[in-house]
């Protein structure tokens, strides 16, 4: 009896040693909470997959989840997937994102749709700088952008990747234009464009329809910019050598009284009222209440006649110039722009997908209305991926001719000195304006003195 309990004493003790070996062999191969193993980070030797998340200002079905969902099926294989996660593109949408970059690591990459929001996050450690990556890959910006490219660096250097032609022009409601006798415009004159808006405006009250909406309650300077630029280049804001600011030119104040003259003469509904009755594109001009508007962003929702019914033919035209000599440049250059989050935990799988989605990606946004920028798009199916579904809705001429044929004039920026500094105080000012606190002279030349004592600061 004795021998046969020491015997089964052994035999439990033997069966103890064996399962704490077996467990220390699994400790040592079990990713922990971080999906790193002791043997090595490496997710690609581990099997494990790597989920890089994406923000952008665009619906997910307009474009975004397409290309998403195409990049993960070519790179189900390599470890890498992506999430895209939509934040609205205004005040409140790019200080929920900022908040986000600040905080940690839940984004990796995100859109940037401006040089102000970009120069802010390259300055305050938003946004990475993709020297290195780009030197380290041999991946040339200029090769798939041309030299254009450069006019995205902060202080030199590439802290975004450019995906998307912004070539834009005003967005005309043809069959009003067809209907009042007018020819869609190849070119015009402030004037002109004054005319034509006071003949398309029409009607009282809630049947009133106005010859332009300018959309200022969610830009103004950007919207005015629009314009100004075909004169005065992608650095209209500064002196020729960036040391001062340019608010007080010409241009700048005949542009500004344009748009004013609209208001108060009720060809455009006030900027009060775009704030206080929460007006917009959608509702204006795809409503029928405005026959022109400021931006060919809203090509997807001129596509979404369930959502926004109409039947009429949208065309397009070049902004207006001060006058027919004094087109300079065409209103253009690159947008959506791509940057990476330094804190993000997987840099280099995020790289890999920035990469993708220039070369590659951009066709499934074209539906859209967002035109990739890339050279190695083939241009009729970047065109017809643009009017598919809805060849019916635009005029075919006047999209190819403003929106998509590439231009080699464009009013890029090269100057971003205290650039969002500068925006701010041009909206401020702008918005005085536009709501009768200060006169347009009164307005630009404060503008221009805080301006240049924010550039000498």
């Amino acid at each position: 009896m004795k021998k046969s309990r020491i015997l089964a004493l052994l035999l439990c003790l033997c069966m103890l040693v064996g399962v704490l070996a077996a467990c220390s062999k699994t400790d040592t191969t079990t990713p922990d909470a971080s999906g790193e193993t002791e043997q090595s980070g490496d997710t690609a030797k581990t099997g494990d997959v790597v989920t890089i998340r994406m923000w952008g200002g665009v619906p997910a079905e307009s474009g975004p989840q397409a290309a998403c969902d195409a990049f993960n099926e070519a790179y189900k294989d390599k470890g890498i997937q992506v999430e895209y996660e939509r934040f609205v593109n205004d005040d409140t949408g790019n200080v929920k994102l900022e908040t986000n970059l600040l905080g940690g690591n839940e984004i990796d990459v995100y859109m940037s749709y401006t040089m102000a929001q970009l120069s802010k996050r390259a300055e305050g450690n938003m946004a990475l700088d993709l020297t290195e990556l780009c030197e380290r890959d041999g991946f040339d910006l200029t090769q798939y952008l041309g030299d254009l490219a450069k006019n995205y660096y902060v202080d030199g250097k590439p802290f975004c990747i450019p995906c998307k032609l912004d070539q834009y022009g005003m967005v005309v409601n043809k069959t009003m234009f067809d209907e009042a006798g007018i020819e869609v415009p190849t070119e015009w004159t402030y004037d002109e464009f004054l005319d034509v808006c006071a003949k398309l405006t029409h009607g009282e009250g809630t049947d009133k329809v106005y010859g332009v909406f300018w959309n200022s309650q969610q830009d103004m300077a950007q919207y005015a910019q629009f314009m100004i630029q075909q004169t005065l280049g992608g650095d209209n804001m500064y002196n020729a050598d960036g040391t001062a600011t340019n608010f007080t030119d010409e241009v700048w104040q005949k542009t500004i009284s344009l748009i004013s003259t609209t208001m108060n003469e009720g060809y455009a509904p006030t900027h009060a009222d775009s704030v206080t009755e929460k007006l917009s594109q959608e509702s204006m001009f795809l409503g029928g209440k405005a026959a022109m508007t400021i931006g060919p962003w809203m090509v997807r929702n001129i596509k979404d006649t369930e959502t926004y019914p109409h039947d009429f033919v949208t065309a397009f035209a070049p902004y207006p110039v001060v006058s027919a000599d004094q087109r300079n440049y065409t209103q253009g250059g690159y947008g959506d722009l791509l940057c990476i989050n330094p804190r993000s935990e997987h840099l280099d799988e995020a790289w890999e997908f920035a990469k993708w989605y220039l070369t590659e990606g951009g066709l499934y946004l074209a539906s859209g209305g967002r035109v990739p920028a890339a050279n190695t798009y083939n241009a009729d199916d970047v065109v017809n991926a643009f009017l598919s579904g809805a060849e019916n809705l635009f005029d075919a001429d006047s999209t190819k001719a403003v929106l998509i044929t590439p231009h080699d004039n464009y009013a890029a920026p090269s100057i971003t000195t205290k650039n969002a500094e500068l925006t701010d105080i041009i909206n401020e000012e702008l918005e005085a304006i536009y709501t009768g606190q200060k006169t347009v002279e009164e307005g630009l030349e404060s503008a221009k003195t805080r301006g240049d004592a924010a550039l000498a600061g």
